[in-house]
């Protein structure tokens, strides 16, 4: 038996969906504009749609670290790691430690990671993390630019815009060291 369970928010006309297993969120979409997209993003077809308050909790913090609110309480959200590996889980847990408003390079990401000179597997890992934005892989670049993001270029410089980020500082040393 699935035990998957999606939650739907909507919230100033837009939708965020969210998958939940009994370990936390397994999968979120960023706002969209119906409801359809939402699901869609997040595979959430066919799974049970439940109206629970701390899984619309954990999607309105979705919601606020997409609109850049700083104090986004991402801490607060259990997140549900199942199918990633070790390696991708020590980078994904490397990516939620960068601070609001700050970014970190692929190839320093891997070295915190313990895979140093691994920066092509810390992209890969971040092309699908399902767990955006709580795991911001928005905040992690390359070390000539933005790099990539499966949600578009634009939407990685709308994020990183939204925390103030992408200014012209960017192209002096946007870079942390964690």
């Amino acid at each position: 038996m699935d035990e998957r369970l999606l939650t739907i928010l909507k919230k100033d006309g837009q939708y965020i969906a969210g998958v939940f297993t009994p370990l936390g969120l397994y999968n979120s979409s960023l706002p969209r504009k119906t409801k359809k997209e939402a699901i869609v993003e997040v595979g959430g077809k066919g799974l049970k749609i439940v109206d629970d308050e701390l899984y619309q909790n954990a999607l309105i913090v979705v919601l606020d670290v997409h609109n850049g609110k700083q104090d986004a309480a991402t801490n607060d959200v259990e997140l549900d790691f199942s199918g990633f590996t070790e390696k991708q889980i020590a980078v994904l847990k490397v990516v939620m430690q960068i601070p609001y408003g700050s970014t970190m390079t692929y190839g320093a990401v891997a070295k915190k990671a313990g895979l140093p000179g691994a920066a092509r597997f810390v992209g890969n890992v971040m092309r699908i993390n399902r767990l955006g934005p709580i795991i911001p892989c928005h905040r992690v670049v390359s070390s000539t630019g933005l790099g990539g993001y499966t949600g578009g270029i634009d939407k990685k410089i709308d994020l990183l815009s939204r925390e103030g980020v992408f200014t012209e500082s960017f192209s002096r040393n946007p870079y942390i060291d964690i």
